[in-house]
């Protein structure tokens, strides 16, 4: 049951927190994504996380409750927004302009940091400035992700 039903639980005043996508943060597909806590809404990738003085906890809903909780109709679209875009920039990353190396492996330079995808020992191993991983990856693609994935990490930490 939703928390709309319940008595005693606010229907407006609450404050954002963040967002977070369940596919890319949390590594869940499709059917493993949760309902809405407020509405009931199944299956929702991109969970808002709400706070409230009159509630315990963090209530976890999707972008149209959220929107209608906080009263705030563009925040809330903003960062689910942010992260269907960042979504998508990973997702379309293997599939950029690869240059061809002399080792036969695949190179391309991101935020001036060259990222290399090359088959060693029959895996896949990533090499970011000439500096190699310490994983092995079965599928190309999946060490292209990986990769994609550590600089944005540095980039947000401010290493890159």
């Amino acid at each position: 049951m939703g928390l709309y039903k319940l008595p005693g639980i606010p229907h407006r005043g609450w404050t954002l927190h963040d967002v977070i996508d369940l596919h890319d943060d949390e590594g869940l597909e499709y059917g493993d994504y949760e309902d809405c806590q407020f509405c009931d809404h199944e299956q929702i990738r991109y969970v808002h996380l709400l706070g409230h003085s009159s509630y315990d906890g963090v209530a976890r809903v999707g972008c149209i409750c959220a929107c209608k909780l906080t009263e705030d109709y563009v925040n809330p679209k903003l960062r689910e927004r942010e992260l269907r875009n960042r979504s998508a920039r990973r997702q379309r990353f293997p599939d950029r302009k690869w240059k061809p190396t002399r080792h036969g492996g695949k190179s391309i330079t991101v935020d001036g940091h060259r990222v290399t995808i090359s088959l060693k020992g029959g895996k896949y191993r990533i090499w970011i400035d000439s500096v190699e991983g310490k994983l092995y990856f079965d599928a190309e693609r999946q060490a292209m992700l990986r990769a994609y994935d550590y600089i944005q990490k540095k980039k947000a930490k401010g290493r890159i």
